[in-house]
């Protein structure tokens, strides 16, 4: 029995054990790279988040008619909600490391949800600057560190481009949800329109977090581009600092700097647009479409800035 279970019985356990039950090797090449679901679900989450975002201003004059708040009273709460999002991004990153952006993109969609259907129950000037101001700056502050951290971990080669998809959401976001927040308020009222929106956010963000993965090993794949060992381009092989040392360079505090600036300027008019437009005699229809064609606009910029980083480098691309 020995020399016969030998002779035809171990044969046939290495045949299986090597043919059908072996891992197989994560060092080869998948049929299909998952980190272009990746990019998807952020451009999703992105295009989602910021669209309706950017839709403040399409809701400033209706709440404004109602409650007779000012437009100084009613603009404080997005400016709480942009310095929120600010100080917490700060952490978001360090804290995707920990907990991965699954969890962080789940969290954050239901409290931007929240947030967005509690706007349709508001009453008084202090749940403005809860709900607006506080729960949104809070869920705001995950929607682009832990996404834009986690784009660079599965992507070695074509950096630029797949951050550019992401970014560019935003542009998408708000070609859709400005012109469509506009025509339910005007055919329900703004209340019903915050409740679309807050179900929409709530729905669709935490779907797609569900398909985020922090790095390619936990699928058993490897960073596009890493096989080679080489980048498109060479200024993307760095390495990468810690907070304490990104503090002690001028490189840090010049791009806080030109991000400031950025911002200071685009927030402010995505806010005062619409309601400025509706002044000047232009029809609220038209002037949510202004929303939409700076979102168009900036989608095209966002690729193209994109393609450009990985053609000739970032600085470069920024000058």
């Amino acid at each position: 029995m020995y020399l016969e279970w030998n002779s035809i019985d171990y044969p046939l356990i290495l045949f299986l054990k090597y043919n059908l039950f072996m891992l197989p090797n994560v060092t080869n090449k998948p049929k299909f790279f998952y980190g272009y679901i990746i990019v998807m679900v952020a451009f999703v989450i992105v295009m989602v988040m910021w669209g309706i975002r950017y839709s403040f201003g399409v809701f400033f004059k209706p709440v404004s008619t109602e409650f007779g708040w000012t437009r100084a009273e009613l603009s404080g709460a997005y400016s709480i909600s942009m310095i929120l999002f600010g100080l917490l991004s700060i952490g978001m990153g360090r804290l995707n490391d920990w907990l991965g952006p699954r969890l962080i993109m789940t969290v954050c969609g239901v409290f931007f949800g929240l947030s967005y259907l509690l706007m349709s129950q508001l009453s008084t000037i202090w749940q403005l600057y809860l709900f607006q101001g506080v729960l949104t700056g809070v869920s705001l502050s995950g929607s682009f560190a832990p996404l834009l951290a986690t784009i660079p971990r599965w992507f070695v080669k074509r950096r630029g481009i797949m951050t550019g998809i992401v970014v560019s959401g935003v542009g998408l976001g708000g070609v859709i949800m400005a012109p469509l927040s506009n025509w339910v308020i005007s055919s329900y009222g703004w209340r019903t329109s915050y409740s679309i929106v807050g179900i929409i956010a709530m729905l669709l963000i935490v779907l797609a977090a569900q398909f985020l993965r922090r790095e390619p090993d936990q699928l058993g794949q490897v960073p596009y581009g890493a096989d080679t060992g080489k980048t498109d381009n060479p200024q993307f092989e760095f390495r990468g600092l810690s907070l304490g040392e990104a503090i002690h360079t001028k490189q840090f505090w010049l791009l806080c700097f030109i991000f400031f600036s950025l911002f200071y300027c685009v927030d402010t008019i995505m806010v005062h647009i619409n309601p400025h437009a509706t002044d000047l005699g232009i029809s609220a229809t038209s002037a949510a479409n202004i929303l939409a064609i700076i979102g168009g606009a900036s989608i095209i910029g966002k690729l193209l800035s994109g393609i450009t980083g990985d053609k000739i480098g970032n600085k470069k691309a920024i000058i």
